[in-house]
This record gives structure tokens, sequence and C-alpha cells, in this order.
């Protein structure tokens, strides 16, 4: 978020999916709504460059934060890149969502393997949740986090944390892959 624009703007809450695939494939998509009451975000509607460069900002914001953690699939460092960000409102001009779109590879094998994510711990300042799915046929099998957890269906984790947790430090995410015929 700019600068200019950080002081006014106070974040609401925050969603993650990660969608994993049997090829290695892991997407995130991440949005974060905030309570903008100057109408910042709306106002970039009216400035096609302006908005632009927000975005690209944006971007560069998040993609250094995704650097300072350090993911590992299977031993392995991965690099999670943000792919493009967008812009959208809740109903409101007042309420902007701003959903990142990352990406990263690795190597899945069939059978177990282990996301491991380590980065700073923090104190939350709202309430997010993170969705993991992976493919039809998997099972998490173990899960160390800071945060709350719950394997909802073999192949389903949701981890969520609330304003003022203490979350951080080291994520663990075993699961296993099928065999494919």
């Amino acid at each position: 978020m700019g600068e200019h624009a950080a002081g006014a703007i106070k974040p609401l809450h925050a969603h993650e999916f990660m969608l994993v695939s049997a090829d290695g494939l892991f997407n995130q998509l991440i949005s974060f709504d905030y309570h903008d009451p100057s109408g910042f975000y709306h106002s970039l509607l009216e400035d096609e460059e302006r908005y632009y460069d927000e975005m690209d900002g944006l971007v560069q914001s998040m993609q250094s934060i995704l650097d300072e953690e350090v993911v590992k699939v299977n031993g392995e460092v991965c690099r999670p890149e943000v792919l493009t960000t967008a812009l959208d409102f809740r109903g409101s001009e007042n309420l902007p969502c701003i959903t990142f779109f990352v990406q990263f590879r690795a190597k899945l094998r069939a059978g177990m393997n282990v996301y491991e994510c380590f980065y700073d711990e923090e104190v939350t300042e709202y309430d997010y949740e993170v969705y993991w799915v992976f493919p039809p046929g998997s099972e998490v099998v173990e899960v160390s986090v800071s945060t709350e957890k719950d394997v909802v269906t073999n192949n389903v984790l949701i981890l969520w944390a609330r304003a003022g947790d203490n979350v951080g430090c080291y994520e663990k995410v075993v699961f296993n892959i099928p065999a494919t015929s």
C-alpha cells in the first residue's frame, strides 16, 4: 500500500487459498480486506496510471515480504512469486479487497511430502483463515503450526488466527499424494 494511503487504511481480515496440484504447482490466492474511509483505493479507478502504479507497488511489497520467508518442499527451497494483484470492493467504495495471485512449483512425489515455511513471529492485526486444498485422494498426515487448525476432510486443511494472536516462526504440513496408475 502506498505511503500516502497507509495511515488512513485499516486492515480488517484476510483469506488465503493454497491449491496444491499433484504435479507440484502451488497456487496461492491471498485476499486482504480493508476499511478505507478516505476512499483512496476507489479514487484509483479514475486514473489508470495511478491505479497501475499502485498495483505494481503492491506486487513489489508483497514479493519482498514473501522473499523474507523460507519455503521448502521435501527439503528443497522454493520461491513463491507474486504474479499479479487485483483490486475489488466488498459492497462499498470504503471496503477495498486486494487479492494477490502467487505461484511456485515444487517436486512432489507419490507418497509422503513435506511443506515447511519459516518466517518471523508476529502478532496478528486482524483475523485470517488459510484454506489448503490438496489433490483428490491425498491425505493431510501431520500439521505443525502456531495457529488453530482443522483437517476437515482428508485433503482439506483450514488454519486460522484471530487479531492479537502470536503467530509465526514455523509451519509444517505433511501430506500423502497417492500413486497414479
